[in-house]
């Protein structure tokens, strides 16, 4: 707290109109492993300070990775703002005096993550994989806002685990976290090794995938990538830069009436937990899509009031962002769904996803980590060489239905935290990969 006040108190001595110092210290231990052995810990200890400032409707931002920066950097910030245009579309930072009522999230469970990877690379074996690979984390971390208007803190974090098995030339992959709600001992990491190993182990009678129209079965790993790599589209900033497939579709259909999206950042289940955004406005449980109506877009103070609305607590302040998406669960149960299945496709992962079209939401992803026909109702064999190529929105129109199970996934930079069911959608368009 002493080097947020350290950076506020400058800042004001500079005639800032308008300050946010948004300070993380964090500790996060990583376990590594690798053919089935436990190869590399590392440890890292950082104090990250973000520092927002305006003047007027001059604007800038900067990063201090250290106590030693301030001076200097600070100095930078100040003569940025003196060169930089005035940003027609700054409006100012939350100015309401706010009151916070879940920033008790309590301490983060000191999981044994050397005892994790045993586990997950134990089930991995017991399904019958021949090696595995992966990295667990406990990541713990205090966040200190300050701002004009505003002070608070609190203590996130959580354990992360991601595991990839493979037997011969296939492979399986399981990618979870657990966020501030979880206990001592509640954490089933045989069990995750177990589906990553069973995923390898039945990938194996391996042909090449066909192209064209696919009732895909997608594992809560395929959604939630696609999920977090569209999750932007539904961002104010994006539809005003005329970057986003949802622009102009406030209270129109744009799923099909069984999918409700939400960001759901106060469940301490996940990761993604944290009880305000990055200017201080209190997070809340939003709905996004409703029984298929696009509802609102995330928005800052700024962009609503921009927009003419209210800020929906997902600041960043010039861009909005999500904190952790979740797809509302079904009533049947994976396997009831895909016995149901006459021809299609189950997915359980996706790598390289990418848009080539952010107005129409057109994107491809490379299937991976359990890719499998599906013939009556059952598995008949695994396929490979083939990408979806398709657009967000004819996914997400073409929904049939959402598992009552549910995942909590995260992974790297291509799934953000988020809880998803498996997902049912018909017609989606499957390429050739090469």
């Amino acid at each position: 707290m002493e080097t947020v006040d350290r950076i506020y108190d400058k800042l004001s001595r500079m005639g800032m109109d308008e300050i946010v110092i948004n300070g993380v210290s964090s500790d996060v231990e990583q376990l590594r492993f690798s053919q089935n052995s436990k190869d590399l810990l590392n440890q890292w200890y950082e104090n990250e300070y973000s520092v927002f400032a305006a003047r007027g409707k001059r604007i800038a931002e900067i990063t201090l990775k250290s106590d030693a920066e301030i001076e200097s950097r600070l100095d930078e910030l100040r003569n940025m703002i003196e060169k930089i245009p005035e940003n027609p579309s700054f409006f100012g930072i939350n100015p309401k005096k706010e009151t916070y009522g879940h920033v008790e999230s309590g301490s983060i469970v000191d999981t044994d993550i050397q005892g994790l990877c045993e586990s997950a690379i134990n089930g991995s074996l017991e399904a019958g994989s021949k090696r595995s690979a992966g990295l667990a984390y406990l990541v713990r971390y205090t966040h200190i806002l300050k701002t004009s208007y505003n002070e608070a803190q609190y203590t996130g974090g959580g354990t992360e685990l991601v595991i990839r098995s493979f037997s011969g030339e296939t492979s399986g992959q399981e990618s979870v976290h657990y966020g501030p709600s979880f206990r001592p001992g509640s954490i089933d990491a045989e069990s995750v090794g177990r589906a990553a190993g069973e995923m390898a182990v039945s990938g194996n009678n391996l042909s090449t995938g066909e192209e064209g129209k696919f009732t895909i079965l997608m594992s809560p790993y395929l959604i939630g990538n696609i999920i977090s790599s569209s999750s932007e589209f539904l961002s104010y900033y994006s539809v005003d830069s005329g970057m986003s497939c949802f622009a102009g579709k406030i209270g129109y259909k744009v799923s099909s009436e069984s999918l409700n999206l939400v960001d759901d950042p106060l469940d301490m289940s996940g990761v993604g937990y944290r009880p305000f955004d990055e200017e201080g406005t209190p997070t809340r449980k939003n709905v996004f899509i409703e029984n298929g109506i696009l509802k609102r877009y995330m928005q800052s103070y700024s962009t609503g009031k921009k927009s003419g609305t209210e800020s929906t607590g997902n600041a960043g302040i010039i861009s909005p962002g999500a904190w952790q998406m979740r797809i509302e669960p079904g009533n049947r149960s994976f396997r009831d769904i895909l016995s149901e299945i006459k021809d299609g496709l189950f997915i359980n992962n996706a790598w390289y996803t990418r848009f080539q079209d952010y107005r129409n939401g057109i994107f491809s992803t490379v299937p991976r980590d359990g890719v499998f026909r599906i013939k009556n109702g059952e598995i008949a064999g695994s396929v490979s060489g083939i990408r979806i190529s398709d657009s967000v929105t004819n996914v997400l129109k073409n929904v049939v239905e959402m598992s009552k199970e549910m995942k909590n996934t995260k992974w790297w930079e291509e799934i953000q935290p988020s809880m998803m069911p498996y997902v049912l959608v018909k017609d989606v368009n499957i390429s050739r990969s090469f």
